[in-house]
């Protein structure tokens, strides 16, 4: 199991991404990627480990969704890796994000199996 560097998700809209990024090695690599997350809006906690060069971020899926968070690390000049799995991944997790903002705007469900009126 991989070790928080972030707090767990504590609303349906939040959610935590693990992020791997080959080019985070130095202490100057990390502050250019804070800077990049740290100022975007939804980005509630951001988490650096320069030993397994990754990140842990904790965003709020109504502002912000995983690709917008990998176009601001290559923006940042850290690019994430681009495979065939990398890219699956992505899909993945971009649609877990447009479920996870489509159930937060949802309306409560009855009570007791009652239709509504």
């Amino acid at each position: 199991m991989a070790s928080r560097l972030v707090r767990p998700a504590q609303h349906p809209w939040e959610v935590v991404r693990t992020i791997r990024i080959p080019s985070l090695s130095t202490a100057t690599d990390a502050q250019e990627i804070r800077r990049a997350l740290q100022e975007a809006p939804g980005v509630l906690e951001l988490g650096l480990d320069l030993a397994k060069r990754r990140i842990q971020v904790r965003y709020d899926v109504n502002q912000m969704n995983y690709r917008v968070l990998l176009d601001l690390l290559e923006q940042g000049g850290h690019p994430t890796p681009s495979g065939f799995t990398r890219r699956i991944i992505t899909a993945l997790r971009d649609y877990a994000d447009t479920n996870a903002r489509d159930n937060a705007k949802a309306p409560p469900p009855p009570c007791c199996n009652k239709p509504p009126r």
